[in-house]
């Protein structure tokens, strides 16, 4: 804030004998002026900041970024301050509220008014129900409104929800991703981006910790899947966030479409990957090169973790 901003630098001018207290005395003018303009024209509760997020975002932006948006649990400050008020009903939500609307859904098919089936009827053979596929698809389509709510809702209930955003059920997920795609979430990299990967980089605006990558080649015993991977480097990287306490904004999810061997994604008009067979050898070890290079370049902290199964 600026006016503990002033109060050092005139701490700094006087001896190291005077407290800030002594300044505020001297200029008690000058930062009531000051805090009185940053108060908002309602009552409110000072929070502690230290787990806040700075934006310059407002309005509508806010609503569809997914790590800002909260939907009605935006308290009265931060739609003030946001410029979200009248866009958002007057009732603010608690997290609590929030919570036991979206399990609702999440648990009672009746509530969620999505269907999903499975292509084998089976549990035994595929692991999964069309429950846990309808489950899955709550939950991303959650995230991709409010990652805040999507979170909680992970940590508190880590037990039930790894197998649905995880293995086995992403598994499946992955063999039909082409289908399922909705927004972006990630990023691709492939055979058609060689020599333009390092500026790629710069795409993703984002400060990056983690980033799981794969080439799509073994996703949990199913085979070769190609592109539609990139649904693995999501799911892991959700137990991260909620296990390992990565904050959501700085974990990336990457796929490097380096083709694929599997006839039907090829067949399919809706698979979005590049059309041609897996390349090898040496064409194959320097777009990995250069994609390594490139990451480590532009995020040099982040932890990389290449992936199959």
């Amino acid at each position: 804030m600026r006016t503990r901003g002033i109060v050092r630098c005139l701490v700094g001018l006087r001896s190291q004998s005077q407290s800030a207290s002594d300044v505020e005395s001297v200029f008690p003018s000058i930062l009531q002026r000051r805090q009185a303009s940053d108060q908002p024209s309602f009552e409110f509760v000072r929070c502690d900041v230290s787990d806040s997020t700075v934006t310059k975002l407002r309005g509508m932006r806010v609503l569809h970024d997914p790590c800002l948006n909260k939907g009605t649990g935006h308290t009265l400050t931060e739609r003030e301050r946001m410029g979200l008020r009248g866009l958002l009903p007057p009732k603010i939500s608690s997290l609590e509220e929030q919570i036991e609307r979206n399990m609702q859904r999440y648990l009672d098919p009746a509530k969620s008014n999505i269907k999903m089936t499975v292509g084998n009827k089976d549990p035994s053979t595929t692991g999964i129900t069309d429950d846990d596929l309808r489950k899955w698809s709550v939950l991303s389509d959650l995230q991709d409104r409010n990652e805040t709510l999507f979170y909680r809702l992970l940590v508190d209930n880590f037990a039930e929800m790894a197998r649905v955003v995880y293995t086995p059920t992403v598994g499946y997920v992955c063999r039909y991703y082409h289908k399922l795609y909705r927004r972006p979430r990630g990023m691709f990299f492939s055979t058609q981006d060689r020599g333009q990967m390092a500026a790629m980089m710069h795409n993703w605006a984002e400060d990056v910790h983690a980033i799981v990558v794969t080439d799509g080649s073994r996703i949990l015993g199913l085979g070769d899947l190609g592109a539609n991977g990139l649904g693995i480097s999501i799911g892991k990287l959700d137990l991260y966030v909620a296990a390992a306490g990565f904050s959501p904004r700085a974990v990336l999810p990457i796929v490097l479409d380096v083709g694929t061997n599997n006839e039907k994604l090829l067949a399919s008009k809706s698979y979005m990957g590049v059309r041609h067979k897996r390349i090898t050898g040496d064409d194959y070890y320097s777009l990995i090169d250069e994609f390594m290079n490139a990451a480590s370049t532009r995020w040099p902290k982040a932890v990389i973790q290449v992936c199959g199964d």
